[in-house]
């Protein structure tokens, strides 16, 4: 029986799609993508040689040249067969972010490089001495003593995989590790069929498998690439950056934001804005190769004319300054688009992480409002202001929020919050933001306990109330699919004596239902003079208000004092999903879910970010999931278009 080439052939087409897929979609920058499509090709020409080696060749009469050209197709393909290995592990190192680390080791370069470099003078070897393989007069395949050397090489780079991956687990969410995990069931088992059955063509087709799943899995083109620019989307920022925290590799990140986008929205309409957007991105893109050489270079459209550019390498410093000047440059000129002379008012900076910014949460709370902080005329290094700015901010900050409170700097931010059984977003938790002229946006955890101390924090809290009622007094909450908006209350405020009569006639005012109000109070706040707190939330429950009990797990979670209050939702604080992956506080974290469930709470999960993390704490039974996952804090109008795009409410 002749050996049988279905297998490569339906793995040449799996894999012919995949590549034609991503060049198409021009999925083609970034070192996993680049990584990818070199283990694609890799394995293509590897596919093809096999199959072909099995063909007929009727027309070449000449039995000795016929040989001749089957062990040349089948050299190939064993050149390119044995070097996926390699490449694999180079795509686990991109993944997880360590490449760059452990590539410096001479003796781990040393192991990666000299089996393969074995297995290659061993083909140029084989070609005289046929001690590999070879092919007899009538065509058919014979094994050498030394093809079990290609059998231990291939074993070796499995098991150097397997631990590569293994140390990679802290970083790799379990998803993305299963999915690379599956080559070496799936390449195994081909591999021991074939070694047995050689007329089996199967190792290829198991490979495919394995390139469909990484494809389908973890590039995710559909959510990794942003439809109207082309650029990397948010999603993929949050989780390339995410990794970059995780694995501590340095980069630079050039944040441009296009201050005047909404008004070029309004002049352009939707279409040319959606050109200039497009075109902002390739201006972007589009830098000195040269000066590059050598380095990561990506470019992410996040929303609302801001776009992030990240770069990593031994002379990103260098290079992430020229880059700066070159994109301010060209931001300060106008943009020819739609037969239009556009003025683009932008700003530019650059953060070096983690140096600057030492968490993931900051930076992002960073780029949505570095543009308040930054002068017009210049490319900004965030190192040479932040010292400074934040010394003058924390100095004058009573002063701040004086003026806040003024000249009406305090805005509301909306964070949608998903619904796991209804599959969609029914409420929101709406946060304060101030943004001061001189200082840009300040941090709630900065003028929070500042405006509690100085009394301010009456003012802002009424603020709150009014405004979060104004905004639902002015929408139609069922056609957005909202039930309620979460406003949360310190301490300070649940102590005052008139808070009840205050948020009655408000809500009275504005004349909205109390059911769409859901107050949440802190543990912190509701052992603070206990009796006061709960005879004003009792008082303000009386007349339909609901309330959550934020951050459950960071106090002393005394069940007792919670029952002693109308608390309809509990929030599990953000230290939960930090920690999950903990076995021991798994089954912690299970237990205190069970226990909320089993006494009638409804559970809100806060700060998650990954996929991985809102599908097991949905699948523990928990009610809603808050986090960058699914959503950051927006303001109104974008919350408004999230909801319209996300619940399909247009």
């Amino acid at each position: 029986m002749g050996r049988i080439a279905y297998f490569d052939i339906a793995a040449f087409i799996i894999l012919s799609i995949l590549l034609f897929s991503l060049l198409f979609r021009k999925m083609n920058r970034g070192r996993i993508n680049t990584t990818y499509i070199a283990l694609l090709l890799c394995l293509l020409i590897a596919t093809f040689a096999d199959a072909l080696s099995t063909a007929h060749l009727t027309s070449i009469t000449d039995s000795d040249l016929r040989n001749r050209y089957r062990m040349g197709i089948s050299t190939v393909y064993f050149v390119f067969r044995i070097l996926a290995g390699p490449i694999y592990i180079i795509f686990i190192g991109h993944m997880s972010g360590t490449w760059h680390r452990t590539k410096r080791h001479a003796s781990f370069l040393a192991a990666f490089t000299l089996p393969y470099l074995l297995c290659f003078g061993l083909l140029i070897y084989n070609l005289g001495s046929k001690a590999i393989f070879h092919y007899t007069p009538e065509g058919a395949y014979v094994r050498g003593p030394l093809m079990v050397i290609f059998y231990i090489v291939g074993i070796y780079y499995m098991v150097i995989s397997l631990v590569y991956l293994f140390q990679s687990r802290s970083i790799l969410d379990k998803e993305k590790l299963f999915t690379l995990f599956m080559i070496f069931p799936l390449t195994g088992a081909a591999m021991i069929v074939q070694y047995f059955q050689p007329d089996y063509l199967l190792e290829m087709f198991a490979y495919a498998i394995v390139a469909m799943l990484i494809n389908a899995i973890i590039l995710r083109p559909e959510e990794t690439i942003d439809p109207i620019t082309g650029a990397r989307s948010y999603r993929s920022f949050t989780m390339d950056m995410q990794k970059y925290y995780r694995s501590e590799v340095p980069a630079d990140i050039i944040f441009v934001r296009i201050k005047n986008s909404t008004a070029l929205l309004s002049i352009l309409g939707n279409e040319k804005h959606q050109k200039m957007q497009r075109e902002v991105a390739v201006i972007l893109r589009n830098t000195d190769t040269r000066k590059s050489h050598g380095l990561f270079h990506e470019v992410y459209y996040l929303y609302n004319g801001l776009y992030a550019i990240l770069i990593d390498g031994k002379t990103r410093k260098e290079f992430a300054d020229t880059e700066a000047q070159r994109i301010f440059d060209i931001m300060k000129t106008p943009l020819h688009s739609s037969h239009l002379d556009l003025d683009m008012d932008a700003s530019v900076c650059i953060v070096r992480t983690p140096t600057d910014i030492d968490n993931w949460d900051d930076l992002i709370a960073f780029a949505n409002s570095f543009h308040y902080n930054v002068p017009d005329d210049k490319v900004v290094i965030l190192s040479e202001i932040a010292p400074e700015k934040q010394f003058q901010m924390k100095n004058n900050i009573d002063e701040i929020i004086s003026n806040g409170i003024i000249n009406h700097s305090f805005v509301m931010y909306y964070q949608p919050i998903y619904d796991v059984k209804e599959q969609r977003f029914t409420c929101a938790e709406a946060l304060i933001r101030l943004f001061d002229e001189n200082n840009g946006m300040v941090s709630p955890g900065v003028f929070i306990p500042s405006a509690e101390k100085s009394g301010a924090i009456h003012q802002i809290g009424e603020f709150v109330v009014q405004d979060v009622c104004e905004f639902i007094a002015r929408q139609d909450m069922e056609e957005l699919g909202l039930r309620y908006v979460e406003i949360n209350l310190s301490a300070v405020q649940c102590m005052r004596n008139n808070i009840a009569t205050k948020v009655n006639n408000v809500l009275k005012n504005c004349r909205i239902e109390p059911q769409y109000i859901n107050f949440e109070i802190t543990e912190t706040a509701s052992d603070f003079v206990h009796d006061t707190v709960k005879t004003n939330v009792l008082a303000m429950h009386s007349f339909g208000l609901e309330f959550a009990l934020d951050d459950y797990g960071t106090g002393y979670s005394n069940l007792q004092r919670m029952m002693d209050f109308p608390f309809k939702l509990i929030k599990l604080d953000k230290s939960f999903v930090d920690e999950w992956e903990d076995p021991t506080m798994r089954m912690v974290i299970r237990d205190t879910i069970h226990m909320l469930k089993d006494i009638g709470k409804e559970i809100v999960v806060e700060g998650v970010e990954t996929e991985e993390e809102a599908t097991w704490f949905a699948e523990q039974n928990c009610d809603y999931i808050q986090g960058f996952y699914y959503a950051r804090p927006m303001p109104e109008q974008e919350f408004l278009d999230f909801l319209h795009e996300h619940n399909h409410t247009r």
